[in-house]
């Protein structure tokens, strides 16, 4: 179906910066998905499980901002907020970085990761609901298809290499950088990859679409939220949102895990785990697009849910250096956050796709206390039994994600 006012032009266009912008997203990937790295950076200065994976928690807390942004901002600012969004996460990145450079006490390393996780939460999600709302506006449902299984196929292999450089300098290969250089190396990286993507951004191409007449917050937050509870589909793939995200906050567990499954320290295999994690990804983007496709983006979403409860089975049952693949498993199943947000698309009218996929990415301060839980249960029981909560946690996401009716357009969300 035509998204009105785009042309096939735009919907390449689009298409194709889409990718461009994510060839960065990956390359800096070691520290824009904030998990894994922080998780052993915290870990390098003396901290706990349960405390390395408060960055991530924070990270999650921070999805809230998208649903106030997309009730205040015009439709005619949405692009501009994208911009903004991903500038400011360029300058959160540099300030960890000049933290790092400085060679901070611990402490305030630990203060600055933590807020980081925080404020680029709130950055991170309002950048990838707005870059959704833009493609809703700039590309057809099957350009957008199209689209993902492109740039999800391809540019992980960005994030590969991104992740074997890093694993290369966290391991020593450059004797003349040393901690904190190292990642202070990965942050300064990760800045000049923000600066392209906010580059990017800003040229993107949006079919015109009249705002809507200005209400009172709270009311317009209210008939929002009723709108979107009314929506059985919706509401069914905000549970199934909000499991996935808790499942996929086993990562920094995961790789802490390592001391127990191959008697390595996390920092000498973070780079390989996200090597694995992009590498995979790149696979599951290709199978995740067809499916798509062949059978609709429920099903693609159906498969995120059992690659990433395959990935924790994988990690509980597996020994040796093979249990890294369930990074690969994680990272196949990680495409989840791309995908439900794009079925949320499907599900809403595109006068609206925006103010749902924003109470969609609730799910993200919903599920925010799931990495520091899944570390304490790690601390308290054993890295196993974190792994069978998460296993149990992608049973039900899957169960919710199966009993979703996609509605006709008259019934969608308004």
């Amino acid at each position: 179906m035509m998204t009105t006012g785009v042309t096939p032009e735009m919907d390449r266009r689009n298409g194709w910066l889409f990718l461009a912008m994510y060839i960065f997203v990956y390359l800096a990937a070691p520290v824009t998905y904030v998990g894994v790295v922080q998780a052993t950076l915290c870990s390098r200065i003396g901290a706990d499980a349960t405390i390395a994976n408060l960055p991530a928690s924070s990270f999650l807390f921070g999805g809230f901002a998208p649903l106030v942004l997309s009730l205040i901002v015009p439709h005619r600012l949405e692009r501009r907020l994208l911009v903004y969004s991903n500038a400011i996460t360029a300058v959160l990145l540099g300030a960890v970085f000049v933290t790092l450079a400085m060679n901070a006490p611990p402490r305030v390393i630990l203060v600055v990761l933590v807020t980081q996780g925080l404020l680029q939460g709130f950055t991170n999600a309002s950048s990838q609901i707005f870059t959704f709302q833009c493609l809703a506006r700039g590309t057809t449902e099957e350009g957008r298809n199209r689209a993902f299984k492109r740039t999800f196929a391809l540019t992980p292999f960005c994030a590969v290499s991104g992740s074997l450089l890093a694993q290369y300098i966290l391991s020593g290969g450059l004797q003349s950088i040393r901690f904190p250089w190292d990642f202070a190396a990965l942050y300064g990286i990760g800045l000049v990859c923000l600066l392209a993507i906010t580059v990017l951004s800003a040229r993107l191409q949006l079919a015109p679409m009249d705002d809507d007449p200005p209400q009172p917050f709270l009311r317009e937050l209210a008939d929002s939220t009723a709108s979107f509870i009314r929506s059985r589909p919706l509401m069914l793939l905000l549970v199934s949102y909000t499991l996935w995200n808790c499942v996929l906050a086993i990562a920094p567990t995961l790789a802490l895990f390592s001391r127990e499954a191959i008697s390595r320290e996390p920092a000498e295999l973070s780079g390989l785990m996200m090597a694995l994690r992009f590498g995979c990804k790149s696979i599951g983007g290709w199978l995740l697009g067809a499916i798509a496709l062949r059978w609709g983006a429920r099903f693609s979403v159906m498969t995120t849910h059992l690659l990433l409860a395959a990935g924790v089975i994988w990690a509980s049952v597996v020994p040796g250096y093979p249990f890294l693949f369930a990074f690969g498993l994680i990272g196949a199943g990680e495409l989840g956050g791309a995908w439900m947000p794009n079925y949320g698309i499907t599900l809403s009218r595109p006068q609206v796709a925006a103010r749902n996929i924003s109470i969609l990415t609730l799910a993200l301060p919903a599920s925010s206390f799931a990495p520091a839980m899944l570390g304490y249960v790690a601390d308290q029981a054993g890295f196993r039994w974190s792994f069978a909560a998460a296993a149990v946690l992608a049973a039900i996401a899957l169960a919710a994600t199966m009993l979703i009716r996609e509605p006709d357009d008259a019934r969608k969300s308004a």
